[in-house]
């Protein structure tokens, strides 16, 4: 462990004060009653013997996908993860992957919805079904305006699309017209096709979501009471337990410090861990979630540096910094020529040069040697070195932003997503995850590490995209004027809206090909990489829909914050 660097003063705020305070987080309470914990697992059992292990449940194809959907929606596919991967490959296996072409009995519905389940978890499926509702001139059928289930199970599919699948973009258009024109139809239906309207449920982080599906789900007429409480109860648990979560990083972030040393910078611990419940929620990578929450606040503070406080000499300084791994090559490449460890000749032969703080400002150390010390203690020898080369290539794109920034130079927009990508820190973010959740770093595990750089690539791109579009008006005024949405308006000489409506459809493209990559890495089985992917994009949406959900937190985040982390599910009383 190297010693803290003194405290130094620094410039006044930019940004709002954090929301969240470090006593109102330890004053939360994290005590889940014993009781409820014995009722949780009477009620798995429940569900397993009345669905899965009941040969007289004899449940239809189009009923064993919507319990699929519930469940997952619910925020349950997690307990059920084993169940739920052999449903659903009995039913790919049950007429190969041209989803519904031999199926010609079947709804639009039932399709849609075994074609989304499916791609969702990674089955290469045709597109093909989608002909079978369309006339001899390509035309969609003129019943199906009026079919509101199958409309919206459509629309949900689209959303999985590969970019080659023009039928697919077909349907995302027909359905999204048809459903904007519904208006005689129940509250329950309209609930549902304005909550896909407004974001579908693939780009959805899924935790909020399954807030939302638990109180849509309860006014169901047909709602299992079973899943109903179980969900409730389970929330109310993992609630508590990412309470307890939330409370080692408070303390952490309150131990380095740098909120109060660094008083320019984003105080956003809370935000970055709800984030990262949005990555990673499950119970058992309790330590991946603490980990990525310490990364994210790192990036915000680090970000801040390099876009509101640094001089270009300064942020060069850090960069070089964080980019030298001190290279003993001569004194070891012998260990490497007698085929010992390669792992030990990694740890022997990189590590980050400490002494480089000497040539930094105060407020440069401080970021550094606790960057360092966070890092070393998270990772091991077979990591480290892993990790530290992706801090690396984050802070050159930072500096290549700073650069425009302080040269008022407007890039073009290939060239700014070319770094923007980078900079947008995915790839450190999913690169970490990947370290925590594979403790033992083989050569192997390096291997898939290196064969996912689509997937991080394109989950990069959309938190960039993304990011760009919520806080692209609140950059300009900071004087930061490169951004998807600047580059594109100079590229072209046209208006931010239209600008935006061009971002918007990069958004479209990214998350096609983020699909696809996913489908590709995953090849029909389940990865928690993978699935971290996907997530960190919706995370992205989930921040930056309604404007910059990361750097000024409004009343509609500060809700979400609530109802996932803080707020329990009130008490239901099940006959």
């Amino acid at each position: 462990m190297v010693a803290k660097t003194p405290i130094v003063d620094c410039h006044a705020a930019v940004y709002q004060r954090s929301s969240w305070s470090h006593d109102f987080i330890e004053s939360l309470e994290t005590d889940f009653p014993i009781s409820s914990k014995a009722r949780i697992k009477e009620l798995d059992v429940k569900v397993i013997k009345k669905y899965f292990f009941n040969e007289s449940c004899n449940l239809s194809t189009v009923q064993l996908l919507e319990l699929v959907d519930d469940i997952e929606r619910l925020g349950l596919g997690y307990r059920f993860q084993k169940y739920i991967r052999e449903a659903l490959k009995n039913i790919a296996s049950r007429k190969g992957n041209n989803v519904g072409l031999e199926d010609k009995e079947h709804s639009l519905h039932e399709v849609s919805l075994k074609f989304r389940l499916l791609r969702e978890h990674s089955y290469n499926v045709s597109q093909d079904f989608v002909g079978r509702f369309k006339d001899s001139n390509g035309d969609f059928f003129g019943y199906l305006e009026k079919d509101i289930k199958g409309l919206l199970s459509l629309y949900e599919a689209s959303y999985l699309a590969f970019e080659e699948e023009i039928d697919l973009y077909d349907a995302k258009y027909f359905g999204n017209e048809h459903l904007l024109k519904l208006n005689s139809v129940d509250k329950c239906a309209l609930l549902h096709v304005n909550h896909a309207l407004e974001l579908p449920l693939y780009r959805r982080m899924q935790r909020v979501q399954a807030r939302w599906y638990i109180d849509a789900y309860a006014k169901q007429k047909d709602a299992d009471l079973l899943l109903l409480e179980l969900a409730i109860l389970d929330y109310n648990m993992i609630q508590a337990e990412l309470k307890r979560d939330l409370q080692e990083v408070s303390k952490w972030w309150k131990d380095t410090g740098l909120a109060n040393k660094l008083t320019f910078a984003r105080d956003r611990v809370l935000e970055c861990f709800f984030w990262m419940v949005g990555v990673v929620f499950e119970p058992q990578y309790h330590s991946c979630r603490v980990g990525l929450t310490k990364v994210c606040s790192f990036i915000t503070v680090i970000d801040d540096i390099y876009d509101v406080y640094g001089t270009l000499d300064e942020l060069e300084i850090f960069t070089n910094a964080v980019k030298r791994l001190r290279i003993l090559t001569n004194k070891f490449r012998h260990v490497y020529l007698l085929k010992v460890s390669y792992f030990l000749y990694l740890f022997l032969c990189y590590r980050w040069d400490i002494s480089a703080v000497k040539h930094m400002p105060n407020y440069l150390q401080i970021t550094f040697v606790a960057l360092y010390n966070t890092i070393n203690e998270m990772g091991n020898k077979a990591s480290i070195p892993i990790l530290a080369k992706e801090w690396g290539e984050l802070c050159e794109a930072f500096l290549l932003e700073a650069k425009w920034m302080h040269s008022k130079c407007i890039p073009t927009l290939e060239t700014y997503l070319d770094n923007a990508w980078r900079s947008a820190s995915g790839v450190v973010i999913l690169t970490h995850g990947y370290c925590l959740i594979n403790e033992e770093i083989s050569e192997d595990a390096i291997q898939s590490l290196k064969m996912s750089h689509d997937l991080m690539k394109w989950s990069s791109m959309l938190l960039r995209l993304c990011n760009d579009l919520g806080t692209s008006s609140a950059e300009i005024q900071r004087g930061e004027s490169a951004n998807a949405i600047s580059c594109y308006m100079l590229d072209n000489d046209v208006s931010d809206e239209v600008a935006s409506e061009y971002v918007q459809s990069l958004i479209d493209e990214a998350w096609m090909k983020l699909t696809k990559a996913r489908v590709k890495y995953c090849q029909g089985s389940e990865d928690c990489f993978a699935d971290m992917a996907i997530n960190v994009a919706r995370s992205s949406h989930c921040a930056y829909q309604y404007g910059d959900g990361h750097g000024a937190p409004d009343a509609r985040l500060k809700d979400q914050v609530l109802s996932v982390l803080i707020q329990p599910i009130e008490n239901v009383v099940f006959l």
